[in-house]
């Protein structure tokens, strides 16, 4: 199943200070090249030092902005419906602001124009698993890196990789320090929720307003809440069918689940607009403990479930505790 998203823009604080250059010509560790790199789609070789860098989605990009890389191309979701093909990139939500660079948009992240990434000259393509399909053709352009980052500590294994293909194993190593801290804070502030049975779900809306997919602690989503102090809400057994959900329920099923907050990722075509006004408009989701006592909330996926590196880690956890009012 894959992540779906509706378009926000937020413009924060950057996570670690933007690269000033629009490529990666600094090096913070000065490793020995060639470099191989273990990855996804099995082992990849660096001639040299990676210059000119591609980033296939908001997840690679938070790996590649967390290490000080500015890339030179860029590929989003296709259902965010960017059409600029060939030109600079104007809008990438919730990461935007920390980019410095003017990276060429190479269409869906996942197939990618073959045409326009070869003209970038990249000395690198970093994407995920899901491009697996493309990956023969993205490595005849450049040496490419596919990382899995579905599930909760993905990223956390994925970037000491990058930061090596990049000669940047330092970076990775204070990103990770900076991460865990972040995630101590957080906790913190939530300290009153701590131990409270979180419901975790994402909603596509439309037609299937009423059907839930409940995430457990190997989704990243799930797996941030968790992370935050919360107990999470689970239907007993997960579904094998579903590759990063738990299991899909109907609105009639989550109140056997009774939870004492729930968090709604609106999937999709969805907005968390259009999702609190269908749950609303439940009569059997306005049942539920959580409704009663006003704790349901409503999120978006490209940041609660698309981004998933340490970048989003702390706006995903600050957007938790703004919803919450835990200051």
């Amino acid at each position: 199943m894959r992540r779906f998203a509706s378009a926000l823009t937020l413009t924060l604080c950057a996570l670690l200070p933007a690269a000033s250059a629009a490529t990666s010509t600094a090096a913070t560790t000065r490793a020995a090249f060639p470099v191989t790199v273990t990855h996804a789609l099995g082992q990849t070789t660096l001639p040299a030092r990676p210059v000119r860098v591609v980033a296939l989605g908001p997840h690679a990009l938070d790996l590649l902005l967390s290490l000080g890389v500015q890339p030179v191309g860029y590929g989003e979701a296709a259902q965010l419906g960017v059409k600029a093909f060939g030109s600079p990139i104007r809008q990438i939500n919730y990461l935007g602001s920390r980019i410095t660079s003017a990276p060429l948009y190479v269409g869906d992240r996942f197939k990618p124009n073959l045409e326009l990434l070869a003209g970038l000259k990249p000395d690198l393509i970093v994407g995920e698993d899901y491009a697996s399909a493309a990956y023969p053709a993205l490595n005849r352009v450049a040496p490419t890196l596919l990382f899995t980052g579905t599930h909760s500590g993905d990223w956390q294994k994925s970037l000491p990789a990058l930061a090596r293909a990049l000669g940047r194993e330092d970076r990775a190593a204070a990103v990770l320090t900076r991460s865990r801290a972040l995630l101590k804070g957080a906790r913190g502030a939530l300290a009153p929720w701590a131990g409270q049975r979180a419901l975790v779900v994402w909603n596509s809306g439309g037609q299937n307003r009423e059907l839930y997919t409940v995430l457990g602690p190997k989704d990243w989503t799930g797996g941030l809440i968790q992370d935050l102090g919360f107990r999470l809400a689970l239907p007993g057994a997960p579904d094998p069918a579903l590759t990063e959900g738990y299991r899909a329920l109907s609105v009639e099923a989550l109140g056997a689940l009774d939870p004492d907050v729930v968090f709604v990722v609106a999937s999709s075509t969805n907005t968390p607009a259009r999702a609190a006004s269908d749950w609303k408009a439940s009569a059997l989701a306005g049942r539920l403990r959580a409704s009663r006592a006003g704790r349901v909330y409503f999120v978006p996926i490209q940041l609660m479930g698309r981004i998933r590196g340490p970048v989003a880690t702390e706006l995903a956890a600050r957007e938790v505790r703004r919803q919450l009012g835990a200051r």
